[in-house]
C-alpha cells in the first residue's frame, strides 16, 4: 500500500470529515470504541515497561493536546527525554498527526518519523498506512496510539491497535474541537472504558 494522498491540506485534516462525525455518533451506541489500554496525565508519564512487557513494538504519536497545546512548535525537553526512552528501548515512533507535519525537526533528529500524506484519523485506512509504512511492522495489537482525543486518535481501536489516553494540553483549539473531544471523554467516563 502507498500513500498517495498528496493534496489534502493540513486544514482539511482538521476539519470535520464522515470519519469523524460517523465515529462520534456511534461512540454512545458501541462502547466497544472507547476501550482504553492506559490512561495517563501527561505523555512523560506513559510506562515503558508495561509497554514492553505487553509485547508493544511501535508506537503513534498524536501532536496537539498530546506533547504540547494546538499548533505549538516547541516541544518541551522532558517530551524529547521520554520519545529517546522509547527509542532507546527498541520501539519504533512516529508522530501522527492531523495538523500540520513541518514542526518536529527535534523528533526527527532523534530518528522519529512524521506520518505524512495519509487520510486524517479517524480513518481506517490512515492508521493501517502508518502502522505499515512509518513504522514497518504488520500486527496492530503490537502497536499503540497516544493521544488526547477518543474520536480522532481513539480511532485506532477500530483497527486493533491499543489506544493510550492522555489528559488534553490545552490551548488555541478551536472551540467545536474541545467541546466533541470532551463529550467523548464523558463518554467513555459513562462506559467505564475511561481509566
Amino acid at each position: 500500500m502507498t500513500s498517495t494522498n498528496n493534496s489534502i491540506t493540513s486544514s482539511e485534516r482538521e476539519g470535520l470529515t464522515w470519519a469523524k462525525i460517523s465515529r462520534f455518533l456511534s461512540l454512545p451506541f458501541r462502547p466497544s470504541r472507547l476501550s482504553t489500554y492506559l490512561a495517563v496525565k501527561r505523555f512523560e508519564e506513559v510506562p515503558l515497561n508495561t509497554l514492553l512487557q505487553d509485547g508493544i513494538k511501535g508506537v503513534l504519536i498524536d501532536a496537539d493536546g498530546t506533547i504540547g497545546p494546538h499548533h505549538t512548535r516547541d516541544i518541551d525537553p522532558s517530551i524529547l527525554a521520554h520519545v529517546q526512552k522509547m527509542l532507546q528501548q527498541g520501539l519504533k515512533v512516529a508522530i501522527y498527526t492531523n495538523a500540520a507535519e513541518d514542526r518536529f525537526q527535534p523528533l526527527e533528529k532523534l530518528g522519529v518519523k512524521v506520518v505524512k500524506n495519509v487520510p486524517p484519523k479517524p480513518d481506517r485506512t490512515g492508521f493501517e498506512i502508518a502502522m505499515k509504512e512509518f513504522l514497518e511492522l504488520n500486527d496492530p495489537f503490537k502497536v499503540c496510539m497516544i493521544g488526547d482525543n477518543y474520536i480522532t486518535d481513539g480511532g485506532a481501536i477500530d483497527v486493533g491497535m491499543r489506544f493510550i489516553h492522555i489528559q488534553p494540553i490545552t490551548g488555541n483549539e478551536p472551540i467545536i474541537h474541545a467541546l466533541t473531544r470532551y463529550l467523548a471523554y464523558l463518554c467513555a467516563r459513562i462506559y467505564g472504558k475511561a481509566r
